[in-house]
């Protein structure tokens, strides 16, 4: 019999895992069980894309799951979902609206917010097939198409475009 417990670890060996894998990232992590479904929240600023921490989460979770296997029919002794919520620190929102101002062609903070304007270049690579869009919707592509990891979030430099997206092979 697993010790109740179970989600409370793997909660923790998650959270340790995912800040040493993302170093310089803080991670909040906390499990949830409501009846018989066991939910481990993972929570952070800026940092990683979330398909990114997805991959890495994943894969620690089947280990602990094919190291218990067998060993316990109770629910308690598995992690039934992943919930992932990555938010956007006004560092790294300033930064992203001046890529995305230099790409339309208008100076920082000059950008009507209710305008639509058409797909900047900076995302026309992307998965994203918008043709045309508000800043709040392209900032928000932006930040979910970008991994600051090692890109300088909070020193003020963060590179050229090419330097911002994330160049995983499933964005590739």
């Amino acid at each position: 019999m697993k010790d109740p417990l179970w989600p409370t670890e793997v909660s923790e060996r998650l959270r340790e895992y995912l800040s040493g894998t993302f170093t310089g990232v803080q991670f909040q992590t906390a499990p949830l069980a409501v009846y018989d479904v066991v939910t481990l929240d993972v929570s952070w600023t800026d940092g990683p894309a979330l398909h990114e921490v997805d991959l890495v989460a994943l894969q620690i979770v089947l280990r602990l799951h094919l190291d218990t296997w067998g060993t316990s029919n109770e629910a308690g002794s598995r992690i039934d979902r992943i919930s992932k919520r990555r938010t956007m620190s006004p560092v790294a929102e300033e930064m992203l609206l001046k890529v995305l101002a230099a790409d339309l062609g208008t100076g920082p903070g000059e950008q009507d917010l209710e305008r639509f304007y058409t797909l900047p270049p900076v995302l026309a690579a992307s998965r994203y097939r918008a043709e045309k869009g508000t800043i709040p919707e392209f900032l928000d592509l932006l930040f979910e198409a970008t991994s600051f990891r090692g890109s300088g979030v909070g020193d003020g430099d963060i590179g050229g475009p090419d330097t911002l997206l994330c160049r995983c092979a499933l964005c590739a």
